[in-house]
């Protein structure tokens, strides 16, 4: 059994606590919260309040959100005492401050993981299992509020099961349009001549979240907007298909049940590749 500790604003650590209270070999002992009275509901008052430090002695594994101040500071004292760590938002770090990181958790044996929406979805754990390489992946996402909050590392780590994400080549610009709207085109070419367009932004005429892969024999298309999922033009029933949690794969992988899988080590190569996409951003968008 494994004691959970809950760190941050319980708003955001709500939902993650639900589904991993589900998992046998959990137990919620407590949390250190961070949030305003108005936020404060049942789910708050219903698990025991502590301070940062005694919760981190009591507890196994840690759930973290980005509310703490000094996150390096907060992760490493957390690392060196051999816990783990479920990051619920992309942590707030320097990639020197991730990379000493990673170097800790290698010693302690930590494991910790990253959020990683998109990957732990039926369709995209079908594209793993199912798409070869090399491969030509579309991804296009238009959706509401998908500049908020680092959109370039959903889109990243959720490569992590087929391209990977340590293409030899970047290409990026942004081209501005009418009432603020704004496109984005990311390219990356891989070793194996696996090619992946990431397209995102704000457009007036557009508010959907596709992905196309074309590979060997094979055409896939996802439109997550309309929940609807073709291969060769027959339906893949995603309703049928295995679910496959992010934070039973976080629990499994601290019993040594599965390999680990969004590690802070992914996150790390994400936030190298992210910069790089920033710069040419900058280097060649137009204004």
């Amino acid at each position: 059994m494994l004691n959970v500790g809950l760190i941050g604003n319980t708003e955001i650590l709500e939902p993650y606590v639900t589904k991993i209270k589900k998992n046998s070999e959990i137990n919620v002992i407590g949390k250190a919260s961070i949030g305003r009275s108005a936020q404060l509901n049942s789910f708050h008052f219903s698990i025991p309040e502590f301070n940062r430090v005694e919760l981190i002695e009591r507890a196994d594994v840690i759930l973290m959100d980005n509310s703490t101040p000094m996150p390096y500071k907060f992760m490493r004292d957390i690392v060196v005492k051999s816990k783990h760590i479920f990051c619920t938002e992309y942590p707030d770090l320097t990639i020197e401050e991730c990379s000493e990181l990673n170097k800790l958790i290698n010693e302690s044996r930590s494991v910790v993981q990253v959020r990683n929406p998109y990957y732990f979805t039926p369709a995209i754990q079908w594209m793993n299992k199912n798409i070869s390489t090399p491969a030509f992946i579309d991804y296009s996402n238009f959706e509401r509020g998908i500049l908020s909050n680092n959109p370039l590392y959903p889109m990243l780590l959720m490569l992590l099961g087929s391209t990977g994400i340590s293409p030899k080549k970047i290409g990026a610009v942004t081209f501005p349009g009418y009432n603020n709207s704004t496109f984005t085109n990311v390219r990356l070419e891989f070793g194996d001549a696996s090619v992946v367009n990431l397209n995102y932004g704000t457009l007036e005429s557009l508010k959907n979240f596709k992905v196309r892969i074309y590979s060997d024999n094979q055409f896939a298309t996802f439109n997550f907007t309309k929940d609807k999922y073709l291969c060769d033009n027959k339906e893949i029933n995603v309703e049928d298909l295995p679910k496959t949690d992010e934070l039973d794969v976080f629990v499994d992988s601290i019993l040594g049940k599965t390999k680990k899988i969004s590690t802070l080590e992914d996150y790390l190569i994400a936030m190298h590749v992210a910069q790089k996409i920033t710069k040419k951003i900058a280097q060649f968008s137009t204004h």
